[in-house]
């Protein structure tokens, strides 16, 4: 058996280097998806079952966990992702868009979920999430624009939303918005404040059905 000289080994390094290298690249590390909502879920900030309450829901995978943390509501989900110690184990996040969802009763699929980084959300719109107000998410700018017209709001960006906006978010416009938030979106006032839902929403998705009225028997 003839064995390489000094020489011949060191011509060899570079060459197994680079193998190493393309092997390891051949097995990237697999993509983070939404994931479905089940029925014991409950919410990584305020502890609550997912399940029986208004609005869209929202998860974010960090590091070192082998699922996503849940939400309840988007301004929960704001509430855990804006606070500067959670940061730096963020990885893909996910909203529910409002466009997918019932809104008294949301979807507990992974395909209503949509890339919380690049979708548009509605603020100080009149609609309620599980904690009272909320943002309602969106996959295009032009379907929160719609909404605004209807409801009432305010279009931001994920990277419009802040701790102060969370923190004080309400059902209405507040005065003088754009100073206030750094943004210069168009605050519309809704046509409501209210905790409940309008009683003709006129969402761009199908209400829950009406629950039927118990019969009284009629009297001997």
């Amino acid at each position: 058996m003839r064995i390489p000289s000094a020489m011949n080994f060191r011509a060899m390094v570079p060459a197994l280097a680079l193998a190493l290298l393309v092997g390891c690249g051949s097995n990237p590390a697999p993509a983070q998806h939404a994931v479905d909502i089940h029925p014991d879920d409950t919410c990584a900030v305020c502890g609550m079952y997912l399940d029986g309450s208004p609005g869209p829901r929202a998860e974010a995978w960090v590091t070192g966990r082998a699922k996503p943390l849940m939400f309840d509501s988007t301004r929960d989900f704001f509430a855990y992702v804006l606070q500067p110690e959670n940061q730096a184990d963020l990885q893909e996040l996910f909203v529910q868009d409002s466009a997918r969802i019932d809104w008294r009763q949301p979807a507990r699929a992974a395909i209503s979920f949509i890339d919380a980084r690049r979708a548009s959300y509605v603020a100080w719109q009149p609609l309620p999430g599980s904690m009272g107000p909320t943002l309602a998410p969106f996959a295009t700018r032009a379907a929160a624009a719609a909404f605004v017209r209807e409801h009432g709001g305010a279009v931001l960006g994920f990277d419009e939303i802040t701790p102060a906006l969370v923190a004080t978010l309400d059902y209405r416009c507040p005065a003088r918005v754009a100073a206030a938030s750094g943004h210069d979106s168009q605050c519309l006032a809704g046509p409501m404040a209210s905790a409940s839902l309008p009683a003709n929403p006129h969402l761009p998705f199908p209400p829950a059905p009406p629950e039927r009225p118990e019969r009284t028997p009629p009297q001997p």
